[in-house]
Formats: C-alpha cells, sequence, structure tokens
C-alpha cells in the first residue's frame, strides 16, 4: 500500500438534495418535529497557503547571512486526499496519486507530467514497496511505529483519526525538492496526538522527527507558538553545517480538520527552527562521570510563517499561482544561489555528506570496536535511540556489483551471517543455516558503500580500518568477521605465494601508509575475486577513477572541503586512526 495513511472501512456519505414542492401544491412546510435540521456550515476541506520563509546564520560570525522569500504550500486533510475529495477538474488542476506513481524528481515525472499541480504518494515517507510492520499500515502509521509510538494509539488513530499534510505540491510536471513537510496527527476526539517533520536534502535523502505534545516538550517556548521541543540534531541538511548540536523547534499548530474552529477563522500554521551548537557540561550523578551534551549558542535561524489562508478550490488556485508564477519551482534555485554566497563569497567550507545515522534497531548493540561488553560503557544512554532516517541514497551499480559479489563468497562459505542495512526499508539478508552449529556473524551496515568498501579494501582487517575511522560498519564479533571474509581457496588462486592480478591492482591504488597499517601484510588473493578477476579489476579502477574524478571537479570548481574531511582521503583517515592508536 503506498498511501500516506489507512483508508477509513466506510465512505463518506454525501446527502442528497432536498426535492423541490410541486407548483400545483399550497400545502405549507412541514413544521413537523421529525422533520431533519438543516445542516450547519462546513469549513473548506483544504487550504492555499502563502508563506514567508525566513533563514538567519548567525555563525560564525564573518559569514553571518539572511534572507526571506514567499513561496505556497498546501495544507490537505490526508484522509479527503486520499479518498480523491480534493481532486480539482477532474485531477487536471491539482490531484492525488497514490498507488503505482513513479518515483522520481524532475520534470515529466510520469502521472505528473499533465497536471497543473499534484501530490504523489511515493514522494513522501517511506519509499514505495518498503518493509513495514505490518502489511495494512500505511505509510504514515509506519512510520509512528518505527520511531516507537504506541500501537494502540497508532491503530486508534489511524481507524478514526486525521491528519493535516502541509507541503509543496509538484507544479507543470515539475517534482522539485520539498525540503519540509509537516504532519499534525489528530486522534479521534480532536487532540493534537503527533507533529511529523519530514526532512529532504539536496542528496535525494529524507528524515522525520516526531514530536509528541506533553511529552519532553519545552516549558519556555515562545508564547506566539503552541508546542516547543528540543532534540539532538541527527540529519545532514546543509553543506555548511555537520550533524553536531540541537533543534529547538516550535509550532503552532492549526484546528483538527473536523473542528468547527475553522469556520471563524482559516488555519495560519507557523513553524520555527533554531539550531544550536552543542557544548559540554559536567554530570550531575555521581554513578555516571559521562559528560552531558547540551545546547549552547545559536548558530541559524528558520521560520515558515503563513501571510494569506485560501479555500483550495479551482479557480483560487489559479488565481495564487498567477499572482506565484514561480514560487513553485525556485526552491532548488534558491538553495544553490545561497550556497554560492556562503561558500565563495563568505568563505564558508563545506562539509562532505555523511552516511545517514542507521534507522534499523541493533546498531547500538554493537560498539565500534565490536566489543559487545564494552557497547554499553561506551555509548551514553541518550545514544541509544532510533534514528529518523526514511530514505536513503539508491545504491549505485558498482555498489550493487560489490554486494553481489559478497552474497556469493557468503553462501558458497555456508557461513551464518546476518547483513542488517541502516535502512530500514532494506529487508535483512541472512546467510548459512539458520540452525547450523558454529557462531554467527552480524554485520551492520550504514549505507551501500559498504560494499564497494569490502571490495576496495586488501583485505577485512583493512576494511575494518575504515570502519572505525568512518563509523561505516560494525560487527558482532572482528575476529569472525575477519574468518569469514578470508579467501575461500575457489577462483583463482596465487602462484607460490604471489599477490594475484586483482590483489596487485587493489594494493597499487591506495595509500601505502593505509596499506602498511595492517601488521602481516596484504593476503596474496581476496575473498572478493572469486572467479571474476579481470571484471574485479575494472570495477577496482572505475572505483577509483570516480574519486579521483570527484577530486577533479571541486577543483575546477574551486570549492573547498573542511581541511581533512575530502571523501577521497578515507584511507588516509584510516591510516590515521591506526597510527593514533596503535592498532
Amino acid at each position: 500500500m503506498s498511501s500516506l495513511r489507512r483508508r477509513r472501512a466506510s465512505s463518506t456519505s454525501v446527502p442528497q438534495a432536498a426535492s423541490a414542492p410541486s407548483a400545483a401544491s399550497t400545502s405549507p412546510p412541514s413544521t413537523s418535529p421529525t422533520s431533519t435540521p438543516p445542516s450547519p456550515p462546513t469549513a473548506p476541506r483544504a487550504y492555499i497557503l502563502e508563506n514567508t520563509i525566513t533563514h538567519a546564520r548567525l555563525l560564525p560570525h564573518p559569514a553571518t547571512h539572511a534572507f526571506s522569500y514567499p513561496t505556497l504550500a498546501l495544507l490537505l486533510p490526508l484522509a479527503a486526499l486520499e479518498a480523491g475529495a480534493l481532486d480539482l477538474a477532474r485531477g487536471w488542476v491539482f490531484g492525488y496519486r497514490g498507488e503505482g506513481s513513479r518515483s522520481g524528481r524532475g520534470w515529466g515525472s510520469g502521472w505528473l507530467q499533465w497536471r497543473v499541480t499534484g501530490i504523489r504518494a511515493g514522494a513522501y515517507l517511506l519509499p514505495d514497496g518498503a518493509r513495514r510492520p505490518e502489511e495494512d499500515e500505511a505509510k504514515l502509521a509506519a512510520v509512528l511505529l518505527q520511531q516507537g509510538r504506541d500501537r494502540a494509539g497508532v491503530r486508534a488513530w489511524g481507524a478514526g483519526g486525521d491528519a493535516w499534510m502541509l507541503t509543496m505540491p509538484s507544479y507543470l510536471g515539475y517534482e522539485g525538492i520539498n525540503p519540509l513537510t509537516v504532519y499534525f496527527c489528530y486522534a479521534p476526539d480532536g487532540a493534537l496526538a503527533w507533529v511529523v517533520l519530514e526532512i529532504h536534502n539536496t542528496f535525494g535523502e529524507k528524515h522525520v522527527h516526531v514530536l509528541e505534545p506533553g511529552t519532553r516538550e519545552d516549558s519556555d517556548g515562545p508564547c506566539s507558538y503552541d508546542h516547543t521541543w528540543t532534540l539532538p540534531r541527527d540529519f545532514h541538511v546543509s553543506p555548511f553545517n555537520d550533524r553536531a548540536g540541537f533543534y529547538t523547534i516550535s509550532v503552532a499548530a492549526p484546528p483538527a480538520p473536523s473542528s468547527p474552529l475553522l469556520l471563524a477563522a482559516p488555519p495560519r500554521p507557523k513553524v520555527r527552527i533554531h539550531l544550536r551548537t552543542p557544548t559540554t557540561a559536567p554530570s550531575s550523578s555521581p554513578s555516571d562521570p559521562t559528560p552531558t551534551i547540551i545546547p549552547d549558542k545559536l548558530k541559524l535561524t528558520a521560520t515558515l510563517f503563513t501571510r494569506r489562508t485560501t479555500p483550495l478550490t479551482t479557480a483560487n488556485l489559479l488565481r495564487v499561482l498567477a499572482r506565484h508564477p514561480f514560487a513553485l519551482l525556485l526552491s532548488l534555485a534558491r538553495i544553490l544561489y545561497h550556497a554560492w554566497i556562503l561558500h565563495y563569497l563568505k568563505r564558508l567550507p563545506v562539509f562532505p555528506r555523511p552516511d545517514p545515522k542507521p534507522a534499523a534497531p541493533g546498531w547500538f548493540a554493537l560498539s565500534p570496536s565490536s566489543t559487545p561488553s564494552s557497547a554499553s560503557a561506551s555509548l551514553h544512554p541518550a545514544d541509544e535511540r532510533t534514528y529518523g532516517g526514511i530514505g536513503w541514497q539508491p545504491e549505485g551499480a558498482l555498489e550493487a556489483y560489490a554486494r553481489r559479489r559478497l552474497s556469493a563468497h557468503l553462501t558458497q562459505r555456508g557461513a551464518r551471517v546476518a547483513l542488517v542495512s541502516g535502512d530500514p526499508s532494506v529487508p535483512r539478508q541472512l546467510f548459512g543455516d539458520p540452525a547450523g552449529e558454529g557462531p554467527a556473524l552480524t554485520i551492520h551496515y550504514a549505507a551501500p558503500r559498504f560494499f564497494s568498501t569490502l571490495l576496495l579494501a586488501p583485505s577485512p582487517e583493512h576494511a575494518l580500518l575504515v570502519a572505525r575511522a568512518e563509523n561505516l560498519f560494525r560487527t558482532s564479533s572482528d575476529a569472525r568477521f575477519c574468518a569469514v571474509l578470508s579467501h575461500s581457496g575457489r577462483g583463482t588462486p596465487s602462484i607460490a605465494g604471489k599477490a594475484s592480478l586483482a590483489q596487485r591492482v587493489r594494493v597499487a591504488l591506495l595509500p601505502a601508509r593505509f596499506v602498511d597499517a595492517v601488521a602481516g601484510g596484504c593476503p596474496p588473493t581476496h575473498p572478493l575475486d572469486g572467479d571474476r578477476p579481470v571484471l574485479n579489476v575494472l570495477v577496482i579502477c572505475a572505483l577509483h577513477l570516480l574519486d579521483q574524478l570527484e577530486r577533479a571537479v571541486f577543483a575546477l570548481l574551486r570549492a573547498r572541503f573542511v581541511p581533512g574531511m575530502e571523501p577521497w582521503l578515507r584511507w588516509e583517515r584510516a591510516a590515521d586512526l591506526a597510527e593514533r592508536k596503535g592498532l
């Protein structure tokens, strides 16, 4: 199911028009007490929001920067949206597409290219076809459950509640970046149950924050907002910020979609996000001396507020679009323009895109050094939580090839191994007989580049160095990992201890410091080469060529990374870590 919420079991009844009295009839209108009273007036079912977006960067001081611009959004009740009740002009002026919609951003995205505006379910929340807790759970309910919300409460909301969806629709077939979508979820009694912020970055990744009124809420929020929460920052949004720090999120929620308050005044939702730098404070617990990380200085502020609210009708929508013909097309252009100012004029360096923090459970069961007994001691309890990642970059062709090589090796070895992706939409891969003898190995990996790293690293010990330096993957046992990924003896063996062609190419393309960082050097063969050494050589060369191409593009653009954080220097960072730790 690719709907955003569970559909109601019963259809909405539509009252039929009353019959007009006959011209020959002289009877007065019936005043019987059993007559049906006239229906009260109803509020518009959805709204067009003319918003203002403001951003202000306050730190570092030489790079302060601020801007403000108008934009358009829609405020849509999910129940009516999915029922098709909000479609305008049979879906040509505005339409909703649920199941079977093609994914992808840009112009002419399948069904959208023939609509003036539209909403495609596949562009939001979990990917279509993603693994979910239960087959009959819709996307938003699945996200709520994934983030640890009470199952009974989520089921009650899905059966009788509703939600507002505040988002930017596609326009003239163009489905651009949608930086922020907000879901205001209401329980069947009309009370605000959750606020879900869905954040998209320019790399095609998605993250959610699920906020619950009355739970971990700030007591000193601004008076012009209904609710305020402070929470750790986990998602890479701007290339000019790392992931450290805290968000303070304030919202002014609209009344529930069925609320009579909408008759008196149209909704005007507001969202304000403050980014604060982190600092450490001494522990207040004698039993736990671990310093506490707390919010500190205000670094950036962003605000969305509604200037004008108009009922969603065909005439109103066309009128607003005529008044703001480019508002829905300029999000990416504005992002790139202000990024150019910050990088080239304000001289802010770029932080590379890190792998999303794993959202699948089990990551914190393993420490980075793969010592299960030290996992609980090395991690602060506040860090042991479910991250909100819901959308990863798709696996590349070379990464997919490396994954298939690893799968072939593990299948041939017959060892009991579980591969667990940090992306919760990727199914767990199991190898070997679950009831077999011997210890099992669990590998949690953050992103698909785990597979290409295994193919490039000359040995499993070298791969573990990269894992520690980049936090790329964790294992239940380093020793078991190295044993499983040793050469199986099949394929093209080395001759009299001489390294194979693929292994010689692999070593030659890596920094000598990294190759020499592992005691005992490199084995003469590689477990993933198997019976395809020549093809592996081509893939290895292609992966290194892509690194050098990225480096050349940044040099051509005169773009600057934060020194030492360049993506192509990951092997040097692993070697530096080995020298510091004496590994």
